[in-house]
């Protein structure tokens, strides 16, 4: 049985421990719905186990029924062995294209699987997209802004923020961009992506997007 939802509202923000809290991204003014959740224990060894250059990448433009199959030919052009565990984590990327694809009302999606050393989108930022999934699969989570404070952290970009909050490991944050059907240029929440470099720390983030035209607007 899947724990009791357990939604914390910061202003324009759901969080919560059930995937049913994804689904508030399509209510109005709610511009982050996350998704709480454990990294399953048989990818999440695998990945450490793995040396770094057979870790699976990979930037697609699919279909979600064709998800599946395109990660296995993606992994083994990447030389990531097969097994259990990259069954496993397929499946977890599988299940998130679905999510995201209804939830977006996608047909097809664009997707994203990058290992990161450096210090990739390292400046506070919103996104000018409709909606977009960033689930970290290894290594520190998306540092993200409370509403309240994102527009003054946007005057010093390049700043750390004491104020700042952060994903873990597999947790599956939906962020509304200003792409979105009515949503102001100013709207969305302020984030980034954790500074690694020169720490000998890596990163396996999964990025979902919207292919093609954006959505009709909400009603």
């Amino acid at each position: 049985m899947d724990p009791a939802p357990t939604t914390q509202a910061l202003a324009l923000v759901c969080i919560g421990r059930s995937v049913d809290v994804l689904e508030a991204v399509n209510q109005p003014g709610v511009e982050l719905a996350a998704w709480q959740r454990e990294p399953d224990p048989t990818w999440a060894a695998w990945f450490e186990s793995l040396p770094l250059d057979a870790w699976p990448a990979c930037r697609l433009d699919l279909a979600p029924e064709g998800t599946k199959a395109a990660l296995d030919a993606s992994f083994d052009a990447c030389g990531t062995p097969r097994g259990v565990a990259r069954d496993a984590f397929a499946a977890d990327v599988a299940r998130l294209v679905a999510l995201f694809a209804g939830l977006a009302q996608a047909p097809r999606v664009r997707l994203r699987l990058d290992m990161v050393t450096g210090d990739a989108c390292r400046r506070w930022h919103r996104d000018c997209v409709p909606l977009r999934l960033v689930c970290t699969y290894w290594g520190p989570g998306t540092q993200w802004m409370p509403p309240a404070d994102g527009a003054e952290v946007l005057t010093r970009p390049d700043d750390e923020a004491p104020q700042a909050m952060a994903f873990q490991a597999a947790d599956v944050a939906l962020f509304k961009g200003c792409g979105w059907p009515g949503q102001p240029h100013e709207g969305g929440i302020v984030h980034r992506s954790p500074r690694i470099a020169g720490t000998g720390v890596a990163r396996l983030v999964l990025v979902l997007d919207a292919a093609g035209p954006a959505p009709q607007e909400r009603r």
